[in-house]
């Protein structure tokens, strides 16, 4: 076996401890050394004024190589660092893959989010120092797999990724990290 082992219905991975970084020129996932609850995180970068980047064509990706004993339906949960959609008319989002399918479109913070005024989500965004994002997937048959995390718009800071095949419990910085052979 080799990459993530699932164990007790879940998949659990450091964001920095991804199989493959694949940046495309001024757009790369980049480290942020000893940054979040439980190690360090991986930061989308590129120039503010770039129009969205496309998932498969001109977006940089990060790969997790996993081995799933559940097959079928997971949900992906995803702890990122509080950030707010700070280019005009413009949400903040990445997308998910498994293996060679479409890429998920997920949305962090939506265009018209506004932090003002005593916007409880924002506070306890700021107050836990993430947002987690959650987003539903299939995966097919159990046996190998690779997630594909995608950058469209920069300032995204993925700080941990969980893979949920039914087993995760509720708790405040999720499950440990899975046991990860190289």
């Amino acid at each position: 076996m080799k990459g993530f082992i699932e164990s007790n219905g879940c998949v659990s991975m450091e964001a920095a401890h991804y199989s493959s970084n694949k940046g495309l020129g001024e757009n790369q996932w980049l480290p942020v050394e000893d940054f979040g609850h439980t190690l360090s995180g991986m930061r989308a970068t590129s120039a503010d004024d770039i129009p969205e980047l496309v998932p498969g064509t001109n977006s940089p990706c990060l790969e997790y190589t996993m081995y799933l004993f559940n097959s079928g339906k997971a949900e992906l949960i995803s702890y990122i660092a509080p950030t707010l959609n700070f280019i005009p008319g413009r949400p903040v989002r990445y997308a998910v893959s498994f293996d060679n399918d479409t890429p998920v479109v997920v949305t962090i913070v939506p265009e018209d989010f506004d932090a003002r005024n005593g916007n409880r989500d924002w506070e306890k965004t700021v107050s836990d120092n993430y947002r987690i994002v959650r987003s539903e997937h299939n995966t097919g048959s159990s046996g190998y797999h690779t997630l594909k995390i995608w950058m469209i718009d920069p300032g995204v800071v993925l700080q941990k990724i969980v893979v949920n095949t039914g087993g995760v419990k509720p708790s405040y910085l999720g499950p440990p990290e899975s046991y990860y052979k190289q």
